[in-house]
């Protein structure tokens, strides 16, 4: 039976990648500082990726990817604190991946990841070129934004929370998306693991010099039409507004660099996805 082992697998990607090989019938592990909620018939491992005791740290990830077929980092940190999962963290489950012989190490990256001066996705650029360097085989598995993503413009939670609470429904202006369903990326991930082509794309040398595939969402739309297709399904009266997105990761959205129309493998519109929700 093929073992995986899924770094950051309580996370909202890990937690797919668990299912989605729980679904295969696949031996799973999951790798992260607390316990899953479900535990979905996977094995947890409490590992810290950031923790003081560097040696300590490897050693426990040594163990929980001890005759792993296959290692998916799907770590994740947003907070300017939290990114050295990609840099520190990316380092020793590489190390403790070539301890272990872990067939390969599969890792879970953002479309256009190295355009970009935003400081969370040079941190992911520098998790995989760490990857690629590493002891082991690695696979790097380049996603567009999940269709979750948007909610942090048109969620009443999210960080324009002033705008919806206004009666105002905002959305990025200038800028396009090709959002994906979070069970494509976690079937490419999966496929990836198990020797085959993620989604049935073959993967070619990226900017990283390890082999890259990168898979997106089945349409590429306009925020502006995305927001109304948000108010249709929620039953919302809030008015859209087109507010801008400042900074180097709103320059990187208008220059269209998150789209990859020729890697449009993803199955899930996002009124699909709004439907089933």
């Amino acid at each position: 039976m093929t073992t995986i082992v899924v770094v950051g697998g309580t996370g909202q990607a890990g937690r797919a990648v668990v299912r989605e090989a729980g679904t295969r019938g696949l031996d799973v592990r999951v790798v992260s500082r607390r316990p899953p909620e479900s535990a979905d018939g996977a094995a947890h491992h409490a590992v810290d990726l950031l923790g003081d005791d560097e040696v300590g740290v490897v050693a426990a990830l040594t163990a929980a990817f001890d005759g792993a077929d296959a290692v998916v980092d799907a770590s994740n940190g947003m907070a300017p604190g939290a990114q050295a999962v990609f840099t520190t963290g990316a380092r020793r489950v590489a190390e403790a991946a070539g301890r272990a012989r872990a067939g390969r190490v599969v890792v879970l990256s953002i479309a256009g990841v190295d355009r970009s001066g935003y400081a969370y996705y040079q941190a992911h650029a520098e998790q995989e070129r760490v990857h690629a360097a590493g002891p082991v085989p690695a696979t790097i598995v380049r996603a567009t934004q999940f269709h979750e993503f948007l909610g942090i413009f048109f969620g009443r939670d999210s960080r324009l929370g002033a705008w919806s609470r206004a009666g105002l429904l905002p959305y990025p202006r200038g800028c396009r998306f090709q959002t994906i369903d979070l069970r494509d990326v976690a079937r490419a991930l999966v496929d990836t693991a198990q020797g085959d082509d993620p989604l049935g794309v073959a993967p070619v040398p990226g900017p990283s010099g390890a082999p890259t595939v990168t898979v997106g969402g089945p349409e590429v739309r306009d925020a502006r039409d995305l927001a109304h297709a948000w108010r249709r399904a929620q039953g919302s009266r809030r008015l859209p507004v087109g507010v801008p997105l400042p900074g180097p990761l709103g320059e990187f959205f208008r220059a269209g660099r998150n789209l990859v129309p020729d890697a449009a493998v993803g199955t899930v519109t996002y009124d699909e996805w709004l439907a089933g929700r």
